[in-house]
């Protein structure tokens, strides 16, 4: 008499049941194994997947970002592009560090992040053509655009276009100033990543827009004019020192912070000061009020960016480091 298990089926009916699930026999180097039907099922998977891992059009391919030793990238990036008269222009490379030069101008590359960048402009009048931006051993060609710059006609107290000549020394002596401070930038870089805008207002009138006073005099406006009203507070666009904070002829409340390397941002016509000549500022510190000192017909903040003589668009400059 058969024995039978703790569930009452005995051995020779598990054996039974086994010998009917068993589908197949498969050799392996000449053994003979049995195979379950969960097995027999699970095989024609295993074998596809198996072709597939040992197909090279399958394998996954892998995308090699380009590096500094790779020729698919290039030795040097820039934006905005293309390069208009009047932008100022950011350069980004992996692979250099140190001098250049570009349009008779010497600039650095620094470490910036995982990169090296420098910040360079094109002046106003700058004629559209191919110039070349010198690295080391290597040249690139930078392409330069025309850009046209709209007009218009404006009238002002007369004693803003022709100054009373008993204000004329005062001029002179502001003139000088600017001077100096223009001509003495730190070496070192202060800036530290993308310029912000120094007033959470809209702006009114653009850069380059070339402008008719009292139907004579013709200027050419170096900066954004933001819409402020009398008070709203002026912050700082970038780090840097305050090489200028103080009342003159022509830009009534005036402030220009050095950012090293030749880069400069001017703040106009306003009520308050917040910082004095001297001190060292943060990128967003409070600087100032804004008013309508100087030569305005009202209350307003004018903002202007200088780099190495020329007066470049400050609307692209803060969005140079968005793309």
């Amino acid at each position: 008499m058969a024995r039978t298990g703790q569930c009452g089926v005995s051995s020779r009916e598990r054996f039974e049941s086994e010998k009917h699930e068993t589908l197949d026999v498969v050799n392996t180097r000449d053994t003979l194994m049995p195979m379950t039907r969960r097995q027999a099922l699970l095989l024609p998977l295993s074998r596809s997947v198996l072709a597939q891992v040992s197909s090279p059009s399958s394998v996954p391919q892998i995308e090699r970002l380009p590096s500094a030793t790779n020729p698919q990238e290039p030795l040097v990036r820039w934006n905005p592009r293309p390069v208009f008269n009047g932008a100022p222009v950011l350069f980004k490379s992996r692979s250099f560090s140190g001098s250049g030069s570009w349009l008779g101008k010497k600039i650095e590359f620094r470490p910036d992040g995982d990169t090296f960048s420098a910040l360079a402009g094109v002046n106003l009048n700058r004629a559209p053509g191919h110039y070349p931006l010198t690295l080391g051993d290597e040249t690139v060609d930078i392409a330069v655009v025309r850009r046209a710059y709209p007009s218009s006609t404006i009238t002002v107290p007369q004693k803003f276009i022709e100054p009373p000549k008993e204000v004329q020394k005062q001029i002179d002596e502001e003139v000088a100033i600017k001077q100096s401070v223009f001509e003495s930038s730190r070496p070192n870089r202060l800036w530290l990543g993308a310029f912000i805008a120094p007033a959470n207002t809209s702006y009114t009138s653009s850069f380059g827009l070339r402008r008719t006073y009292n139907g004579r005099t013709v200027s050419v406006h170096q900066g954004l004019d933001y819409r402020a009203a009398f008070g709203t507070q002026v912050i700082a666009a970038n780090s840097g020192r305050v090489a200028i904070a103080r009342d003159m002829y022509f830009e009534g409340g005036f402030i220009v912070i050095d950012h090293g390397e030749f880069i400069f941002t001017l703040y106009m016509h306003l009520s308050e000061f917040l910082v004095r000549e001297g001190a060292n500022v943060e990128k967003g510190e409070p600087i100032a009020r804004s008013g309508s000192s100087g030569r305005v017909t009202g209350p307003h903040l004018h903002f202007a960016v200088r780099w190495q003589g020329a007066y470049l668009e400050p609307s692209t400059l803060l969005r140079l480091w968005r793309s």
